[in-house]
């Protein structure tokens, strides 16, 4: 979090998550709202033949979201500095071991339940993406409605193959099984 501040990145900005499944992945999308921006989970290039409408897709949803900040792995900084040149509000490309290695203080940020968590966005498979507002008042009554109707506990396991960009991995399987202890 203290990275992100120190790279420019304040409250109410939104910052994308392009990374795949991983450690680096909780601590980017915390990191995040510890620092009072607003998450934008985005899939990670998969194949090199599809990349002319990764790219497409991406720069929409960048735009749309008005991000400020990508964080990608290391593999991915290449593409990232393409995205950052034709981008009109991008200003901050980096890894998480980047915004990590600074040692930057966190300065603390109040949010309200009624300020924006996430952008989820669709994967546009269909049409341009579309992005939905959460408010961190949403993620939490999403969460306990959830574990309501499955009669979710904390001695239950759940495994999931759904990777955090994607709103059911992300939201269900593990801010759901964060949530439940």
């Amino acid at each position: 979090a203290g990275g992100l501040q120190a790279a420019g990145v304040g409250q109410g900005d939104t910052v994308a998550l392009m990374l795949p499944t991983s450690l680096a992945y909780f601590a980017a999308f915390f990191g995040t709202l510890l620092a009072g921006a607003i998450c934008v989970p985005i899939y990670p290039p998969s194949r090199n033949v599809r990349i002319e409408e990764h790219v497409r897709r991406h720069l929409g949803i960048l735009a749309n979201a008005g991000a400020r900040a990508l964080i990608v792995p290391g593999e991915a900084v290449p593409l990232a500095r393409l995205l950052r040149t034709q981008s009109d509000t991008l200003r901050v490309v980096a890894t998480v071991e980047e915004l990590a290695g600074g040692g930057n203080p966190l300065r603390p940020v109040r949010v309200a339940a009624e300020d924006p968590a996430l952008l989820q966005y669709t994967s546009g498979s269909t049409g341009a993406p579309k992005g939905v507002i959460l408010t961190h008042a949403n993620l939490l009554a999403n969460i306990r409605a959830m574990s309501a109707a499955l009669a979710v506990g904390t001695g239950d396991v759940f495994v999931s193959w759904l990777p955090l960009y994607h709103d059911m991995g992300l939201i269900g399987a593990w801010l759901g099984t964060l949530h439940q202890g």
